[in-house]
């Protein structure tokens, strides 16, 4: 071919792959401009400015991770104020969005994991129906945060106490409706149904399964101390038999110093800490 043929085809291929490049990086940079304007809107409180520029980002650069998560935050600050069903189906979708397309990111892959477990747990509040699959759901959320490539002992630890602390909860909110508070003050418990029970029992037996891991991985964890005192406390509910109460009421005693010596540690080792 002539040189003189080359040489425009050769500044035609550099113009179209500048302007290709160029194409990519205004995207980008209409992203992060997107981006920062709805962050302030966020900030503000503004939660439907803030999802349409955060939607808006998207578009410019779909893979931007921090978009992405803003976007859903946003929804999900929506369903904090209006508490509905669809709402939390939506931030659900955008947090589940994150997850499929961040599998390489495992820090935005665990923040997505953990704010999709706290919304089941609010749709469980919402929807009493089918509280237990939701439940059920938030749990099975948190157990794939300790699953992620990375996961640190810290996180493991605070997704079993999760766990545990939530099976806790809900064996005190049955036996809570049968216990009475008398006039002076003393709370007196009530018989239980059979049934009631037996699902308080699957509850604490849970609930010492979870707390226990999460001390296995670290044995002062204060707070998990604790919730294995309340937890042993919810047992003596359903505990008849008078030397099996009797082990457990040392088991409290045993579960309450644990708390105290980590909890006297911790506060120890903050004050010793360099002010920031």
């Amino acid at each position: 071919m002539n040189r003189k043929w080359k040489l425009p085809i050769l500044a035609g291929l550099v113009a179209l792959l500048a302007s290709m490049s160029g194409c990519g990086f205004l995207n980008k940079l209409r992203a992060k401009n997107s981006l920062n304007e709805g962050v302030r809107d966020f900030n503000g409180g503004k939660y439907a400015e803030a999802q349409g520029l955060f939607a808006e980002a998207l578009q410019y650069d779909p893979d931007n991770a921090n978009a992405q998560l803003f976007y859903a935050r946003a929804i999900n600050a929506g369903f904090e104020q209006k508490q509905t069903e669809e709402l939390g189906m939506k931030a659900l979708d955008a947090y589940q969005n994150i997850i499929n397309h961040n599998k390489d990111n495992p820090k935005a892959v665990d923040q997505a994991l953990a704010f999709e477990s706290k919304v089941y747990d609010e749709l469980a509040g919402i929807n009493p129906k089918e509280a237990d699959q939701f439940k059920d759901k938030s749990r099975e959320t948190l157990l794939k945060r300790s699953s992620v490539p990375g996961a640190t002992n810290k996180v493991k630890a605070d997704v079993y106490y999760t766990i545990g602390q939530g099976y806790w909860k809900d064996s005190h909110a049955l036996s809570g409706q049968y216990t009475k508070t008398l006039a002076n003050g003393k709370l007196e418990m009530q018989t239980i149904p059979p049934a009631t029970v037996a699902q308080m029992k699957n509850d604490i037996l849970k609930a010492h399964e979870y707390l226990q891991k999460a001390l296995s991985i670290e044995p002062d964890y204060a707070d998990a101390w604790v919730y294995e005192k309340l937890v042993y406390m919810e047992e003596t509910k359903v505990e008849t038999n008078s030397a099996k109460r009797a082990e457990l009421d040392k088991k409290i005693a045993e579960a309450q110093e644990n708390y105290k010596k980590y909890h006297e540690q911790q506060q120890a080792a903050a004050q010793a800490a360099p002010s920031p």
